[in-house]
């Protein structure tokens, strides 16, 4: 029976085999790169596509995820999958954006509204407890290294950050207060500085992206 594989699973060693189609390698070890069949031949091993291609999330890339920790030096990212066309991409590890936080006793940084909105991720403080994203918000990010154990994603430029965020205070979907450049939650009054994106709650736009 042909052995069935998954993107991101181990498939054989350097020493075993040339890396082939559909396949990437790390410390010498050969990994699966799409679902799909194992192909070895004259050496070399494949991984021929079984149905819808998969493949997996890789620098340069544009992605949708959730922020799911902030602990200060490092925010941590889930990514969700993406389907263009008839290929779907997977991210087999999480997402960390490093933000540039203030030094203890340093003047914060002042911000003027919206002018402000497309900073990059190392620019976002106007209080030392600001952060660029929060814990659950739904952020558009850019991948801009595909390192062994996360993807480093990069908010900078008007279409990436926070796409859709619920208020901390009492769970309501936020709107967003384009003349002063903030979140602001229609039933607390809870205001939030954040790195918001031109697309927030704007999923057709976001679809469009991705299409």
């Amino acid at each position: 029976m042909d052995e069935l594989v998954v993107p991101g699973q181990r498939i054989a060693a350097e020493e075993e085999f040339k890396p082939g189609q559909n396949t990437y390698v790390e410390e010498g070890v050969i990994y699966s790169s799409a679902y799909g069949v194992l192909r070895p031949h004259e050496g070399t091993i494949n991984v021929e596509n079984a149905g819808r291609a998969i493949r997996l999330v890789d620098k340069g890339m544009t992605v949708i995820g959730r922020v799911t920790d902030d602990m200060r030096s490092v925010i941590f990212v889930s990514i969700d999958p993406i389907t263009m066309g008839s290929k779907e991409y997977l991210a087999l590890k999480d997402g960390k954006i490093i933000p540039d936080r203030p030094r203890p006793g340093a003047r914060p940084m002042r911000m003027h509204g919206v002018r402000e909105n497309s900073f990059a991720e190392t620019k976002f403080v106007e209080e030392k407890k600001d952060s660029p994203v929060g814990i659950g918000d739904t952020i558009i990010a850019k991948v801009l290294f595909n390192d062994k154990d996360s993807y480093t994603l990069g908010i900078r430029g008007d279409e990436f950050g926070v796409i859709n965020a619920n208020c901390d205070m009492c769970g309501e979907r936020m709107g967003y207060d384009a003349e002063r450049g903030m979140l602001v939650c229609g039933s607390c009054g809870r205001r939030l500085r954040r790195k918001v994106s031109i697309f927030y709650n704007d999923p057709k736009h976001i679809k469009d992206m991705f299409s």
